[in-house]
């Protein structure tokens, strides 16, 4: 499960002693927004959260307190605007909180901080020059602080619009999206960052800026160095390319004061449900009334868990400086092995002397990165070859072996396919796939580049 803290407030920001508490009893209510009265109990244990994302625009209150995560992997939606106080009213001065990006970044690491510049709106005085000249302002500071900027444009939703009444804010245009993008894209390449959309249906490609996930499977992955299985989170947009999360905010809680927010209805009814916060309840706003019904939810794991290893699997070492491959002549110390033979709990690689304990192998992803130095079978590759070209048995392709794959098609679907469908995200579990389907022979060598 992967945990969102939250989209629907700032909890970081105002209620970190709550979620701290939280985490220490191990589970939170939460109300469903549709029906206040079905409540649902979620369990917090690090054994089914995969990872928790932070959305906030201040959370120095968890500064402090970080260590208490050491059991999670986390990372932060940290939203700058340029915005003065007439738009954002009780968010803290610029220089604050960018001092706390600074120092949360310092902490925790410049990838696990994620900049967020929007919702991108405008006004008579707030006009394309001016967010240009302030993300640059902003980004000049954060520079070596975060690796991506977040970006989107305001939609004018029935509830925003009327808090946005008396400020003569507007959605920008098609022309002006691009403009500000184009602009933008240059600014945070000169400081180091990439810029994602956030839920845009406008392409931006052609200028440098792709479409991101806020919750994010490939940051995820990453940060945990294992592969997720996670679909798109149904109950988001069509445009928004998050994976599934569980929520655990409430609406109308959030004190920030911003006029384009579109989690916060009413000021009085942000008042009321501030006041009945108790940060040692199970639920953000209040306790559980007699119309309450509780249901525990089924929660699980999106951490693919790979097969367990197998002689002649391809793995990767989780300290390969420490053993000498003695055909890597060239040096060029990939960290790819082949499984010799494994007994118990050692393991012999193939060229490595060293007896290796199986608690150092670990599977290498199927992601065209770490596995880029794998090639395939001759047999394989001979269908790389050009028409006017005969195959001598000999051929070695340095071709990505997935795309390969995609040559070789049973039943009018290709390998890949088929890999792709089975949810195989390992290498190691394609070899197993492989010599079912191939006779015992998996196809996959350990790249053997050779002066």
């Amino acid at each position: 499960m992967i945990l969102s803290v939250s989209r629907r407030t700032d909890i970081p920001a105002f209620y970190s002693e709550w979620f701290y508490n939280r985490l220490k009893e191990g589970f939170v209510y939460v109300r469903n927004p549709m029906n206040i009265h079905q409540v649902s109990k979620v369990m917090l244990s690090p054994e089914v959260v995969d990872c928790i994302v932070f959305w906030s625009k201040n959370p120095r209150p968890m500064l402090s307190r970080l260590d208490e995560l050491k059991d999670y992997m986390y990372y932060f939606q940290y939203t700058i605007n340029a915005y003065d106080k007439g738009m954002e009213l009780s968010v803290p001065r610029k220089e604050g909180i960018i001092n706390t990006f600074k120092e949360l970044s310092d902490k925790i690491g410049s990838k696990r901080v994620i900049w967020r510049y929007d919702p991108i709106l405008l006004t008579e005085i707030m006009d394309t020059d001016y967010h240009v000249k302030y993300f640059e302002e902003i980004a000049k500071r954060l520079e070596g602080k975060t690796n991506t900027c977040v970006i989107s444009f305001v939609d004018l939703y029935k509830k925003t619009q009327s808090n946005l009444k008396d400020t003569q804010a507007r959605e920008p245009s098609q022309n002006e999206m691009v403009e500000l993008a184009t602009k933008m894209c240059q600014i945070a390449q000169e400081y180091g960052m990439v810029i994602q959309t956030c839920a845009e249906a406008i392409e931006l490609e052609s200028v440098g800026i792709k479409h991101g996930k806020c919750i994010d499977s490939v940051l995820i992955e990453d940060l945990l160095g294992v592969k997720l299985v996670v679909g798109k989170d149904p109950n988001q947009r069509k445009e928004c390319g998050c994976v599934q999360s569980i929520d655990i905010g409430e609406y109308n809680t959030c004190a920030h004061g911003c006029k384009y927010c579109y989690a916060n209805f009413k000021d009085s009814m942000v008042m009321r449900n501030r006041a009945a916060h108790d940060p040692l309840s199970p639920l953000l706003v209040g306790h559980l009334g007699a119309d309450d019904k509780v249901t525990e939810r089924k929660l699980f794991s999106f951490i693919k868990v790979p097969e367990e290893f197998k002689r002649g699997d391809i793995v990767k070492l989780k300290h390969p400086e420490k053993y000498k491959r003695v055909d890597d002549i060239l040096g060029y110390r990939i960290n790819l092995y082949k499984i010799a033979s494994i007994h118990g709990n050692e393991a012999k690689m193939d060229g490595v002397s060293d007896v290796i304990s199986v608690s150092e192998l670990l599977p290498v992803p199927v992601d065209g990165v770490e596995d880029r130095w794998i090639y395939c079978d001759p047999r394989v590759e001979a269908s790389f070859l050009f028409d006017d070209e005969k195959y001598d048995g000999g051929c070695r392709d340095f071709t990505y072996y997935m795309d390969a794959l995609k040559a070789i098609t049973e039943g009018g679907k290709s390998y890949r396919e088929m890999i792709e469908k089975k949810k195989l995200m390992y290498v190691h579990e394609v070899q197993h796939w492989l010599r079912k389907k191939e006779n015992g022979v998996d196809g996959l060598k350990v790249n053997e580049m050779k002066s």
